[in-house]
């Protein structure tokens, strides 16, 4: 409830009857002319509604200071009756960030478990195989050369589906290893025998259970040019090699590097993990109303990020059941709302800060991996509102690092699931 006082209220409508003294038009008076004594019985209630907007433009958000008050919603106003005095009240009716009593107990010794890190033989040769493809080199054969299992052709392609166009149906220089799964076998069988410089028109049906659903079922009618086939030459994994890549002397350093970048991959998923069941454990514990406000916001960015993940898979997120995706992503979008006040308590109590040079160093590491100018970056992250964001989560990042430093901790052997293998505690 604010009260307003008299010279608020005739300020607001003085500079009402002058704005609507300028737009006014009755005939007998030029634009702008009305007397003002027309103004006030004539346009009473245009003048009413414009007065009450400027009343409110002037009171509503120095009161919410003075108290101390951050809406979370857009406040509605509810006007109340003109005083004798000349003065006016009216409601302001919006959400606010709601109280959610913690104490140490609530976060501190966490019982929480881990599988032990361990890099097997097989993922480090995996890693290795990774390398070498990353390696290889395309030898263009002779244009004599049929397109055979193992070869690759380096095509053009336009695509229709029942006879009409469809996303991406078009590709120049796209590079296929017959026989390495990439594409529908039909096509590849269509490319079988090909030379560089052959014209295909290759035709078949698409599956109906194709991960594309705007494809699926149709048939697919394809002209594809073939540029050249060239075969791959994929470097032997030797002391060479490693020395190719230019930071090791040996494979065995090579060797080493992999198995301490995949022990630091493994690592950084534990460390998700443990963070994951930190935060389910907090919601779970703390029982509160959250905003409506700030679960549609959230419920809005699901169904956005759902309809860029169809669309990608051709489909039109218009065509699903709009009650079912709400119904199916609302108990998410209230978790991540509830998840994130929790965090903000939590952070708060901790008294954990970001500072300006910790959040210059966080978007020096986002433009690098991005591969951008810092300047652009942060232009980016200014320009659509994103800086608030990406301090909150590094904020709650550092409050769950303090949580873990206090948690109790199963580690679950790397063969548990297998063999039920022994776990032990740490803290």
């Amino acid at each position: 409830q604010v009260e307003v006082l008299p010279e608020i209220v005739n300020l607001a409508r003085e500079k009402a009857i002058q704005e609507v003294q300028k737009k006014a038009q009755m005939r007998g008076f030029r634009a702008g002319k009305v007397p003002r004594k027309i103004i006030e019985e004539k346009f009473l209630h245009e003048l009413q509604k414009i007065t009450i907007e400027h009343v409110v433009d002037e009171t509503l958000l120095q009161t919410l200071q003075e108290q101390n008050i951050r809406p979370i919603s857009r406040p509605e106003i509810e006007p109340g009756m003109w005083q004798p005095s000349g003065g006016f009240s009216y409601k302001a009716v919006f959400e606010v960030m709601p109280e959610i009593p913690t104490t140490e107990q609530d976060y501190l010794g966490l019982k929480l478990e881990k599988e032990e890190v361990k890099v097997i033989p097989e993922e480090i040769n995996q890693e290795l195989e990774r390398l070498q493809q990353a390696m290889t080199q395309l030898e263009p054969l002779s244009k004599e050369t049929p397109l055979a299992k193992g070869l690759v052709a380096i095509l053009d392609y336009t695509g229709q589906a029942d006879g009409k166009a469809f996303k991406d149906n078009a590709a120049r220089d796209l590079t296929v290893e017959l026989g390495a799964g990439g594409l529908l076998k039909e096509f590849e069988e269509g490319l079988a025998g090909a030379r560089a410089g052959d014209a295909r028109e290759i035709t078949f049906n698409y599956p109906k259970d194709y991960f594309n659903k705007e494809l699926a079922g149709k048939k697919g009618e394809f002209k594809v040019k073939i540029k050249s086939v060239r075969k791959k030459n994929v470097p032997k994994l030797d002391d060479e090699f490693a020395k190719d890549l230019g930071q090791f002397k040996t494979l065995a350093e090579l060797r080493q590097n992999c198995e301490q970048r995949i022990a630091q991959s493994k690592e950084f998923q534990q460390r998700d993990h443990l963070f994951d069941q930190i935060i389910k454990q907090l919601v779970e514990k703390k029982k509160f109303e959250i905003p409506t406000a700030l679960v549609m916001s959230e419920l809005n960015h699901l169904i956005n990020e759902l309809a860029r993940d169809l669309e990608a898979q051709g489909q039109d997120i218009r065509k699903l059941d709009a009650k079912e995706v709400v119904g199916r992503l609302q108990p998410n979008a209230e978790f991540r709302v509830r998840s994130f006040l929790v965090l903000n308590k939590v952070s708060e109590l901790l008294k954990v800060e970001v500072t300006e040079a910790e959040l210059e160093k966080k978007l020096e590491a986002v433009a690098k991996q991005a591969g951008r100018p810092v300047a652009e970056m942060k232009g980016y992250y200014e320009k659509h509102r994103l800086m608030g964001a990406l301090k909150a989560r590094m904020l709650h990042e550092k409050a769950l690092e303090n949580v873990l430093k206090t948690a109790k901790i199963k580690v679950i052997g790397f063969k548990t699931k297998e063999k039920g293998a022994k776990s032990k505690e740490k803290s």
